[in-house]
């Protein structure tokens, strides 16, 4: 006889794996909880607490914290109103529902027999309440950062519907209609229910709404919510209200326009982070340490205008490479003229003093050498406190095998394939087993989404080396900046990066 998934431990690789989250790294007994629906007490005759309420509270309130802080940083045109009407939809019981059957979850949700016995199958508001439980599971676990990237990740689908204004329910239509009313009538619509039918765990509401004593609508639905909704929509629709607003959100930034358009995806909540679309191998960060220096507002343009993934900053100290390059205060005045993000690779000694001056300066991605952290796992949580994307660098001679314990933490590592300091080097050919080494150590952990870079001596012969390696982030600097027209020589490696057409 099968066990049930309340009784078994837990072994649920497919949804970790959805989740971007190495299973060891998750509080299985909490997972257990999170699906685990409040029904169960009336099976097991005790009030005990071991269902998933108190998660699903905690879930909520991530969730709201994580899409509102996103929602604040990249539409700076919208106002609060604006705002909270995305963020009601993606909180809202249908996407949260939706987004927990994208996980499967329904095939691992312990409800009491009662439930069971209703004969619909799960519903939609427990769907959604699991939902938040396991992001409050996950919090437990792993801590804001990585739950808000987990959020922001799986939650895409409707982020995007809700900011671009394609999800009807991401209309407040009771909102709206307490809007008209006070303009126009000075004075608040009336709901009132009409009917409750149904058992507790199958409930429809009906209720209608007035205005100035004139019946508008009557709604329908499994929530006093929803049926209030729908009744303040036919409101709306019988005064011709909504053929006058606009739900979009005003002035789309070309930065979350970007999100949606070139397969882009949030990690974390301070950044927006690329993956690789279904026609490329991989993603192209030209690296300005080989581009005139005395124009450097030019090198952006130029490689922007080639359609470039990333800008690759190096970072020297004249310490830990024998050569000087770029600082804050550089970084921040170029800030301004790209919407591309900064991959900083900061190869310099004691990066921890300098770690929160370049998250300022507008570094979303900063990569630490490992040869030069004596704390290695504590300058990655600097990264991650200061709000930037963290990475690890290693040199020529530093084995695959220093990053054992801490892998499960990045998101980025960069293998250098020539000795980090100057441009125009040649490449090293054992960079390439190294790179298949951490591929492996990536697949093994479940880490599909893990970037591997590759810096140094990357040309029209050694690309094709390195992504059959395993690579899907390339550097390049001589190689674009040394041509005569810069923006079809982006454009040339970006064709690269291509998959035939045989092999797709």
């Amino acid at each position: 006889m099968k066990k049930s998934p309340e009784a078994e431990d837990l072994q649920l690789p497919r949804l970790q794996q959805k989740l971007g989250i190495p299973a060891h790294k998750l509080d299985l007994a909490l997972v257990r909880q999170a699906l685990t629906h409040k029904s169960v007490q009336a099976d097991r005759g005790s009030e005990d607490q071991g269902h998933n309420e108190r998660l699903e509270y905690l879930g909520d309130a991530l969730i709201k914290a994580s899409i509102s802080e996103w929602l604040f940083r990249y539409f700076p045109e919208a106002s609060e109103g604006q705002m909270s009407q995305v963020r009601s939809y993606v909180v809202s019981d249908t996407a949260l529902s939706k987004t927990a059957v994208s996980l499967a979850l329904q095939e691992h949700i312990v409800v009491g027999s009662t439930e069971k016995a209703s004969g619909n199958g799960i519903r939609e508001s427990i769907l959604a309440n699991v939902f938040e439980a396991l992001c409050g599971a996950v919090f437990l676990s792993l801590g804001f950062r990585l739950t808000a990237d987990m959020i922001l990740q799986v939650l895409r689908p409707e982020l995007e519907l809700a900011v671009l204004g394609e999800a009807e329910e991401v209309i407040n239509y009771k909102a709206l209609l307490q809007e008209y009313a006070q303009g126009e009538f000075k004075t608040l619509p009336e709901y009132t229910v009409l009917a409750e039918v149904g058992p507790d765990h199958d409930r429809v509401f009906q209720i209608q709404v007035a205005l100035n004593g004139e019946i508008l609508g009557t709604g329908q639905g499994r929530s006093k919510k929803k049926a209030e909704q729908e009744s303040a929509r036919q409101a709306l629709q019988k005064h011709a209200f909504l053929e006058q607003q606009n739900t979009r959100i005003p002035g789309l930034s070309p930065t979350a326009a970007a999100f949606f358009k070139q397969e882009v995806k949030p990690v974390g909540v301070s950044h927006l982070i690329q993956i690789p679309s279904s026609e490329r191998r991989g993603l192209l960060a030209p690296s300005i340490l080989s581009a005139n220096f005395s124009n450097l507002a030019l090198a952006l343009e130029q490689i922007e205008k080639g359609g470039a993934d990333w800008v690759h900053l190096d970072i020297m100290d004249g310490h830990f490479v024998p050569n000087l390059t770029l600082g804050p205060p550089v970084i921040q005045s170029l800030r301004s003229l790209t919407q591309m993000p900064f991959d900083a690779h900061l190869m310099i000694s004691e990066p921890e003093k300098y770690i929160e001056d370049f998250a300022k300066a507008g570094c979303e991605r900063i990569t630490v050498h490992a040869e030069a952290c004596i704390h290695l796992d504590r300058v990655i949580s600097q990264i991650e406190e200061a709000g930037a994307f963290p990475g690890v660098a290693l040199n020529p001679a530093t084995p695959v095998s220093v990053l054992e314990d801490i892998l499960h933490r990045l998101k980025l590592v960069l293998i250098m394939s020539v000795n980090p300091g100057f441009g125009g080097q040649h490449f090293i050919p054992r960079a390439l087993n190294k790179i298949k080494q951490l591929r492996q150590m990536a697949k093994e952990r479940h880490m599909r989404d893990l970037f591997i870079q590759v810096d140094g001596g990357i040309n029209q012969n050694t690309l094709p080396q390195v992504l059959d390696a395993g690579a899907n982030v390339v550097v390049i600097g001589s190689a674009i900046y040394n041509q005569p027209d810069i923006p079809a020589a982006t454009q040339t490696y970006l064709d690269l990066l291509r998959i035939p057409a045989e092999k797709k």
